[in-house]
């Protein structure tokens, strides 16, 4: 698997796991920190922060499926490149089916407000660089 530590598929796949979780970790406390700035509600945007053992469980659960796909040899040995093509996939899982079709937001969002689409995409972007920089130092 290009871009983690080789070996075996279990170790691949558990490394590629745990790097997406890093990712949310990363993701959840960029998110936190923009919500205590007031940078969403300065910026039209109400989505909310609240951290709650559901908020994180659900957040470090998809950042560590999302992760599989660093298991893909896609820009082997690229990490920022690897982090920002990763990091599209869940921005666009969010925009595209979770606020549509899960949370009755309109596409992208924008029931949230018009820079909702930008927020989910830098934070994603966030997640996704993390991520590959954590299987980056693994190797």
């Amino acid at each position: 698997m290009a871009g983690s530590p080789s070996g075996s598929v279990p170790l691949q796949l558990s490394s590629a796991f745990a790097a997406g979780v890093a990712g949310a970790l990363v993701n959840m406390g960029a998110a936190w920190l923009f919500a205590r700035m007031n940078l969403f509600s300065m910026l039209h945007c109400s989505l909310a922060v609240t951290v709650s053992r559901e908020w994180l469980y659900s957040r470090l659960v998809w950042g560590g499926l999302f992760g599989l796909f660093f298991v893909l040899p896609v820009f082997a040995g690229k990490t920022i490149r690897r982090g920002l093509l990763f990091g599209l996939i869940p921005a666009l899982f969010q925009l595209f089916v979770v606020f549509p079709l899960l949370l009755h937001k309109q596409v992208m969002g924008l029931n949230f407000g018009y820079t909702t689409p930008l927020f989910v995409v830098v934070l994603n972007l966030l997640w996704g660089l993390a991520a590959a920089g954590w299987l980056a130092m693994l190797n």
